[in-house]
């Protein structure tokens, strides 16, 4: 009897298995590059592990779309467009950014030397390339009420992304917008093309507005409230080691992504420090979300896109899931 007690202990013992790790997609803006090794560091440094996760990090399809995946459910937590979340609190989508990783936006144009264009009020009479309905061109009104110029002077072709630089390189066009984490990139392929170009940054030039956060589905905040904490502590691990170490992380993304080159990685690298260390992030924290800059942000939103649904920044965001 004694005997048969101890092998159905001993079967118990072996049948019940360690805790699982939580399981959990975290998903990115875009295909991965450099600017996303941050979170590509918290996997393989095993910042995820060592909260008890079980993460993968996954690509994405566009700022807007990672806000639909998440709301959904497709990836448990994403990085999206805060000025895109602002419209979807207002079409009922409850999701919600828990830190911010590009305080200082990226919106910029990317500009022919030769086009004779020194300050924004330069851009009168110029001829701009975007695609239809990217948020660079819709925010260009905001832009250029704040840098002085009349964005009714400015001449607009709407031509796809992969035509963009051809058609800047070329002539056809003045300027092209994009996003400013490109640079390494759009550098090469003008010198190449032997092409100069300068940036012009919206925020250089007033429009001072959130762009990519960390964000997740509200119904996960008021469930799992710990897991959410501790997704966004292992995140910001590997944000702040990537932006220490940028040489080395862009080896570590590489080596999951061999097609990309370490180089301009490490230089993406360089330029997400200057997005994620705004003023905000200096005196309380990374990933910190000012409530008088996201108002500004909604405002901005709100008007550029004529939304007639208002929602409140405490809609759009929380401070509360970051390290303390």
């Amino acid at each position: 009897m004694r005997i048969r007690v101890l092998c159905a202990l001993a079967v118990l013992l072996v049948a019940v298995p360690a805790e699982a790790a939580d399981k959990i997609s975290f998903g990115m803006d875009w295909q991965i590059f450099g600017r996303h090794a941050g979170f590509v560091v918290a996997q393989e440094k095993g910042f995820f592990k060592a909260e008890g996760l079980d993460v993968e990090v996954v690509r994405g399809y566009g700022a807007n779309d990672a806000i639909k995946r998440i709301a959904a459910g497709t990836i448990g937590i994403g990085m999206g467009d805060t000025g895109s979340l602002v419209i979807a609190r207002t079409q009922g989508i409850k999701v919600k950014a828990v830190g911010m990783v590009y305080g200082k936006a990226p919106y910029v144009l990317w500009i022919r030397k030769d086009a004779g264009v020194r300050t924004p009020k330069d851009l009168e009479g110029k001829t701009i390339g975007s695609a239809a309905g990217s948020v660079v061109r819709q925010l260009f009104p905001a832009f250029a009420k704040l840098a002085g110029l009349d964005a009714t002077k400015v001449k607009w072709t709407t031509i796809d992304a992969p035509s963009h630089l051809p058609m800047l390189f070329s002539k056809r066009v003045d300027a092209v917008i994009d996003y400013y984490i490109g640079l390494p990139t759009v550098t090469k392929k003008a010198q190449e093309a032997g092409v100069e170009i300068q940036p012009m940054l919206y925020a250089d030039h007033g429009l001072n507005i959130y762009s990519n956060a960390i964000m997740v589905k509200e119904e996960m905040l008021k469930e799992q409230p710990d897991l959410v904490r501790k997704l966004v502590k292992a995140a910001y691990q590997g944000i702040d080691w990537a932006l220490k170490n940028p040489a080395e992380a862009a080896q570590i993304v590489k080596a999951r992504h061999p097609e990309l080159d370490a180089d301009t990685a490490a230089a993406e690298i360089g330029i997400v420090k200057d997005l994620v260390w705004t003023p905000e992030a200096k005196q309380h924290g990374i990933g910190y979300m000012d409530a008088e800059k996201m108002r500004v942000t909604r405002d901005v939103i709100s008007q550029a896109y004529e939304l007639k649904v208002t929602v409140s920044p405490e809609e759009v965001y929380t401070n509360s899931f970051l390290p303390r």
